[in-house]
């Protein structure tokens, strides 16, 4: 990868953008803080920093590509599609935008998100390069940090994560079981540069756990900061006849960023894939104060929110939107 780090180095260490709290002193437990929580439904494409939507105006006909589909986002490629570069294909989004700016992944921090995923059996794997999430530098020219890709592995269809720099492989799975149905994937990169990053990357189907990979002494670092992407990035150039019209559901997409102290936590769950029914109102626990937006909340910190328990499951500050019964991957029933 092209590395233009000294102009950036510094520049990396300074304060996080716009709305990103201060991370607490580093005596401080470890803590992942809720940052990004967008709902398709009612966020919409807000939600993201950059939208690259048949960017080279090659199929005006079928826009939008990239649209809120029920409270999913939809990622819509067909075989005309074209990028700027004419032997790819691009339909994708980019960064984690809140209603006080963009977030922004820094040297030295750590981030975790999770999303619940939909790949029809239309969205194959191919004999060259089929993305479905990356995280990069920003700026056009520059080479992906980690890749999720659908790749063929003699013959087989797989999805895998690999960091770039090293061509490392974090982890592989075979995606015909992972077909037309959601699961869900939590992924951790701490931002290092040279061998000083790590990366986890998590997929789940039906409860059950598909792969748990973590890779450390990685490079996860080019210059400026990292951002993620997703939606479908592949090459025309494949072998195997696996192009189709298709397209790529993303829902309750989340991001975490882990603050003080300097080791990571032990995991916690993804949200829940699908929408929890209206919970039967159960008794107020000893101890517990009504729900409220701006509070700091602790692991284990009980709250009442229209008559219902409940039990923090992931240290944040409350906002409008992330109300419990909105929030299972941060709060439970007590």
């Amino acid at each position: 990868m092209t590395r233009p780090r000294t102009a950036f180095l510094f520049l990396s260490c300074l304060a996080l953008s716009a709305g990103v709290a201060t991370a607490p002193a580093a005596n401080a437990a470890p803590a992942w803080q809720l940052r990004w929580a967008p709902e398709a439904g009612t966020t919409g494409l807000a939600a993201f920093e950059t939208i690259e939507d048949d960017r080279a105006g090659s199929h005006p006909a079928a826009r939008p590509h990239i649209k809120v589909s029920g409270n999913a986002y939809r990622f819509d490629m067909h075989t005309v599609d074209r990028d700027s570069a004419t032997d790819r294909q691009r339909q994708e989004v980019t960064g984690n935008r809140t209603p006080s700016g963009h977030l922004e992944w820094k040297l030295g921090q750590t981030w975790r998100v999770t999303y619940s995923m939909y790949i029809p059996s239309s969205l194959k794997a191919t004999t060259t390069f089929t993305h479905i999430m990356q995280t990069k530098q920003p700026g056009q020219g520059t080479s992906p940090i980690t890749v999720t890709s659908l790749r063929r592995v003699n013959g087989v269809q797989t999805m895998e994560h690999k960091v770039t720099e090293g061509n490392v492989l974090v982890g592989r799975t075979n995606l015909e079981p992972l077909h037309d149905k959601w699961i869900d994937i939590e992924y951790e990169i701490k931002i290092g540069d040279r061998t000083a990053g790590s990366v986890r990357w998590v997929v789940r189907s039906g409860g059950n756990t598909v792969v748990d990979a973590t890779k450390t002494g990685v490079d996860t670092f080019l210059a400026d900061r990292v951002r993620p992407k997703w939606g479908i990035y592949r090459s025309l150039g494949d072998t195997s006849g696996s192009l189709r019209d298709t397209y790529l559901l993303l829902r309750s997409m989340r991001a975490y960023q882990l603050t003080g102290g300097g080791t990571t936590p032990t995991p916690t769950p993804t949200g829940t894939p699908t929408p929890t029914p209206k919970p039967t109102p159960t008794p107020t626990q000893p101890g517990a104060t009504s729900w409220k937006a701006g509070t700091a909340y602790a692991v284990g910190a009980r709250v009442t929110y229209a008559g219902v328990a409940y039990r923090c499951l992931q240290a944040h500050t409350a906002q409008t939107g992330w109300e419990p019964p909105a929030a299972p991957s941060l709060w439970a029933r007590a």
